[in-house]
């Protein structure tokens, strides 16, 4: 009379443990994410690099289709905010996906968001670099192809002799003053005391 029981019980916790299997499987995809509105799952688990000052990295989790929001609020006349991804495993190489001086976007790519689309398994890494420059001029254009945390712009002949670009290079990343996260999205603050916001979306699906 208890084998029926017995076998029912068998079922459940068999059926309990395959969806517990299931949920905890299904859950590390989303788990930096919360649902918003506006159709999107949104994250603000971007992080410092902890051997190189000045550096942040988006949520490890990120996967195709996915897409960074990054709005600087202010940058000083001196300053460029950068956006690089590793073209190589052990990032060797970089390059330029977007970037930021005290007008706006830099070129030579047209911008008409403040998204940005990223790719599966790619590092990115998102810093600000300050150039000493003789008067208020900015860089407007940039280079794609850069060594990793390496800024190199484009422009005349003029502003070059007008900045000190070996001072920059040798200074690195502009340090990071605070980190915090403010509900969705994650603010930094840096040394010059510019500040940039910014989150992760995930689209979601129906």
């Amino acid at each position: 009379m208890n084998a029926m029981p017995m076998c029912l019980l068998a079922g459940l916790l068999l059926s309990a443990m395959t969806q517990a299997g299931v949920a905890s499987d299904a859950k590390p995809a989303n788990a930096e994410f919360q649902e918003r509105s506006g159709g999107y799952l949104v994250s603000s688990a971007f992080s410092e690099d902890a051997n190189r000052p000045g550096v942040i990295h988006p949520p490890a989790s990120l996967s195709a289709d996915d897409l960074l929001w990054i709005r600087p609020l202010r940058l000083n006349s001196d300053e460029y905010l950068i956006l690089q991804k590793c073209v190589d495993p052990e990032c060797g190489k970089a390059q330029v996906v977007r970037a930021w001086n005290a007008y706006g976007y830099m070129g030579p790519y047209p911008v008409l968001s403040n998204k940005v689309s990223v790719q599966a398994g790619v590092r990115y890494m998102l810093w600000m670099q300050r150039v000493p420059t003789k008067g208020n001029d900015s860089f407007m254009l940039i280079q794609p192809d850069a060594p990793p945390l390496i800024f190199e712009p484009a422009g005349s002949q003029q502003l070059f002799r007008a900045t000190d670009l070996e001072a920059a290079r040798q200074h690195g990343p502009a340090h990071i003053k605070r980190a915090q996260r403010d509900g969705a999205d994650f603010i930094v603050t840096f040394e010059g005391g510019s500040v940039v916001r910014m989150r992760a979306l995930r689209a979601v699906h129906p």
